[in-house]
């Protein structure tokens, strides 16, 4: 725990749920740490769907899937937050995997960060200003260290957005300091030198993947998702290259494990 500690955000690795709410452990037992489970979650992913005419999401695979309204899933993370044995949680990593985009980009920012602030409240979301800093923007605050430590960040959530490309990168560029969710950019594109996104999301059966997550990690403050983690071979090559978000749809098995905690140094070390 100590070892940890003291490491920024992008120096740890996280167990991560891949399509969370697919899974047979409700949200609950996945960050909790089910008795059947291995570990506990850090991480987990909700697919988002988008109503045609409003800014109202179900949480579902796909565009024509059933699924409960996103208010209710995010009511049920907070509660779980807020019990007394929660309240010093481990850093809880949040994907958003926008499966459309209707409306305006304006409204869309406006709508997702009020629904998590009116949820959660400011305190307990890490946002993106906070790595920027006094930096020109995310990309070389987090380069120049500007991650939060595992200890300061208990109790807190990151909300990552990722899926419907366009929109995730026009919400990054829109007044990057007032956003309250990061977005992530695709592995393959390795780790840029400016701009307002510094998660890198990457496939683990994609061809190139090792060399991907290593074009990633090499640099510090970038975080590398590797997702549909199902075997010990790409749960070893993940954690071999420091990705931090290690998603996998097998939550109980021994072979896929931080070592018990759900957390530990990325890379192993």
């Amino acid at each position: 725990m100590n070892a940890v500690g003291t490491l920024r955000y992008d120096q740890v690795a996280f167990k991560a749920s891949h399509n969370s709410i697919d899974r047979r452990w409700s949200i609950a037992d996945q960050l909790s740490g089910a008795s059947d489970l291995v570990e506990p979650c850090r991480a987990i992913e909700l697919d988002l769907v988008q109503a045609a005419d409003r800014f109202e999401w179900t949480v579902a695979h796909g565009v024509t899937d059933d699924g409960p309204p996103l208010e209710t899933v995010l009511r049920q993370i907070s509660a779980w937050a807020g019990k007394a044995q929660n309240r010093r949680h481990p850093v809880v990593t949040v994907h958003l995997d926008l499966k459309n985009a209707h409306g305006t980009l304006t409204g869309f920012a406006t709508a997702i960060d009020k629904l998590l602030v009116d949820e959660f409240g400011k305190q307990r979301l890490y946002r993106p200003a906070e790595v920027i800093g006094d930096h020109p923007d995310l990309v070389r605050g987090a380069r120049a260290g500007g991650w939060a430590t595992f200890e300061k960040l208990r109790g807190r959530f990151v909300f990552c957005l990722s899926g419907h490309a366009k929109r995730k990168a026009r919400y990054a560029r829109h007044r990057p300091r007032e956003r309250v969710c990061f977005a992530d950019n695709a592995g393959s594109k390795g780790a840029p030198r400016k701009g307002h996104r510094v998660f890198a999301n990457l496939f683990v059966e994609a061809t190139g993947y090792k060399a991907n997550l290593n074009r990633v990690k090499r640099h510090p403050g970038f975080i590398a998702r590797g997702y549909n983690i199902v075997i010990r071979k790409t749960w070893d090559r993940s954690v071999n290259g420091s990705a931090n978000i290690l998603s996998s749809d097998v939550l109980d098995s021994t072979d896929l494990s931080l070592g018990g905690d759900g957390f530990a140094p990325a890379g192993g070390a």
